[in-house]
């Protein structure tokens, strides 16, 4: 109960000022009180560590972004502050794997935990900074060139910043690993599968997001947006199935990491 306690107290504090700076909307910050509740219950600071530096590190790219690009708000779908489906689709994975080592206490629980992170965090980055990229991106599909901020752009900012997304969680899971169990000659073999597994899980974000996800076009202006209204206008769906939003499209390559990680830890 006492755990129970720390983490709901320490979890708030942090969502309280998240709110307060607007990462957060109202469902967004309840829904990670709850998260960051049993995450800490169940893997102590260390897997709390984990997650909240996915947290800090996405949110301050995005206030990066929105300082220097203020034209995306009219492409994406959510921009500004997180709701509960998007704290669900970049927390929710980890979630399960939180509770899976609580209750086993197996090592490849705790690898798949940081890689879920790993993705979210890869995928974040590419996308809050690749879009400062001064040259235009390319579809990772077509190869054709495309505009910023849409599902499937890629750029070599976007991609480096990816893997330094994903290696920035190994780093935090390495450090918090060496503080909670001493240092291990399995650390190489772990930082190796939560980087690429992270890297590769945003690879296949920018895969789905540009096959299926519902991109729209404004019948006032033309433009292509993931939005359904658009200068207060119904938009007409040009292309993706309309159910697979960028919610949608963040769970399932961060389940596709997790699957590519048990693959690698088998394996390495």
């Amino acid at each position: 109960m006492k755990r129970f306690i720390i983490g709901f107290v320490f979890s708030s504090l942090i969502v309280f000022g998240a709110y307060k700076k607007k990462s957060l909307d109202i469902s967004g910050a309840l829904s990670a009180i709850f998260l960051g509740t049993c995450i800490y219950f169940w893997g102590g600071l260390y897997m709390s560590a984990i997650m909240i530096s996915f947290f800090i590190s996405s949110s301050f790219f995005t206030k990066i972004k929105e300082s220097f690009v203020k034209d995306l708000e009219d492409i994406n779908e959510k921009t500004g502050a997180r709701d509960y489906m998007q704290v669900a689709a970049n927390g929710g994975i980890g979630l399960v794997f939180a509770f899976l080592y609580y209750r086993t206490s197996n090592p490849v629980f705790l690898v798949i935990y940081a890689v879920a992170f790993s993705a979210s965090n890869a995928d974040t980055w590419a996308s809050e900074l690749g879009v400062l990229s001064t040259s235009q991106p390319i579809s990772i599909l077509s190869f054709k060139k495309v505009e910023k901020g849409i599902s499937g752009a890629v750029s070599l900012i976007g991609t480096l910043s990816a893997i330094c997304g994903a290696l920035f969680i190994a780093l935090i899971y390495s450090f918090g690993y060496v503080l909670k169990f001493g240092f291990s000659i399995k650390l190489i073999s772990h930082m190796f599968i939560i980087t690429l597994s992270g890297f590769i899980g945003s690879l296949i974000d920018s895969i789905i997001g540009a096959a299926f996800q519902a991109k729209y076009k404004c019948s006032f202006c033309g433009r292509i947006t993931e939005k359904k209204e658009h200068h207060g206008q119904n938009t007409i769906r040009i292309s993706g199935i309309r159910w697979i939003n960028n919610d949608f499209v963040n769970f399932i390559s961060g389940l596709a990491a997790c699957a590519i990680s048990i693959i690698l830890y088998c394996i390495v």
